[in-house]
């Protein structure tokens, strides 16, 4: 249906009045006016970056980490570039503050930050508690939680090789005959 067809059709069902304010019919707009348009809602959309606190700054960030996580956990398969470190790292960045202070938040020693944020040691669950609290609460434990799980699933369906040596130490292991 055309909009003048809709127009028509919803001129028969309401007054003057009433499609005024229930209705908004999209203006066909030329390419010139299209840019246009584009560039002035690119202007305001600046303008707003610019005249937001720090506190809505580190809100914003936290939340689009959040939702990057949350994609990441549930629909995407394991990245080693989205890691537990990877987003540690993005996590500390959005605070503008160096790793010590960091650290200090969170009460763990800047070393252990350093190591985790590398990849050299996996995180336990009271620094996911700890992360979630830092964040206000905008970025759940679980999400930190479920970022290490998911690299240890991954590993775990992985590595034959390692599950190849384990099983040759198993003594008296069940045998399933089917």
């Amino acid at each position: 249906m055309t909009n003048e067809e809709v127009y028509q059709k919803l001129k028969k069902e309401l007054r003057p009045e009433e499609l005024v304010e229930a209705v908004f019919l999209p203006k066909k707009m030329t390419k010139a006016e299209e840019e246009a348009s584009h560039k002035e809602m690119q202007a305001f959309r600046i303008q707003m970056l610019k005249n937001r606190t720090e506190e809505q700054r580190i809100m914003s960030e936290l939340l689009r980490l959040k939702y990057l996580m949350e994609d990441y956990i549930e629909i995407e398969p394991f990245s080693e570039l989205k890691t537990f470190g990877k987003y540690l790292k993005e996590y500390v960045e959005v605070f503008k503050k160096n790793r010590k202070e960091i650290a200090s938040d969170l009460n763990i020693h800047p070393t252990k930050l350093s190591r985790l944020i590398n990849e050299k040691e996996e995180p336990n669950i009271e620094l996911a508690y700890r992360l979630e609290k830092h964040s206000g609460n905008l970025i759940p434990a679980l999400y930190w939680w479920k970022l290490t799980v998911k690299k240890q699933a991954y590993f775990i369906e992985k590595d034959e090789e390692k599950r190849k040596i384990e099983a040759a130490k198993v003594q008296n292991a069940f045998e399933y005959i089917h």
